[in-house]
């Protein structure tokens, strides 16, 4: 390989390098600017802290009354957490792999009139 050709090769991965850095950067600030989330806009933003904080990354959140549904996403896998409200603040109730129905909500005690705002956050 001459001379011109590495520095060719170098201008190239240097090009490739950019062009993958500004794809990652779109998906990322496409990502934030798509996430819809529903509920009062403080405790839309105390769920999302705490599941990022637990799971890496909140995508969707739907708070009603004392209950919260958030999508979340780790290196590895996708899932969805169920937060109750207590006096001392939020806790996560359960987190799985799939998402949650109004059967599995029902089962964790959410009160039927809180289960459509919750499932929001798969829209």
């Amino acid at each position: 390989m001459t001379t011109t050709a590495t520095g060719r090769s170098l201008v190239r991965m240097k090009t490739l390098r950019r062009y993958i850095t500004l794809a990652i950067s779109i998906v990322a600030v496409t990502t934030q600017v798509l996430a819809a989330d529903f509920g009062d806009a403080k405790d839309v933003k105390q769920v999302r802290k705490m599941v990022a904080a637990k799971f890496g990354h909140a995508l969707h959140a739907s708070v009603s009354h004392d209950w919260a549904l958030c999508t979340a996403y780790t290196a590895h896998s996708s899932l969805s957490v169920v937060l109750h409200r207590g006096e001392s603040g939020w806790k996560i109730v359960e987190s799985d792999g799939g998402a949650y129905a109004e059967e599995n909500l029902k089962g964790l005690g959410v009160p039927q009139a809180d289960i459509p705002a919750l499932l929001r956050a798969y829209q």
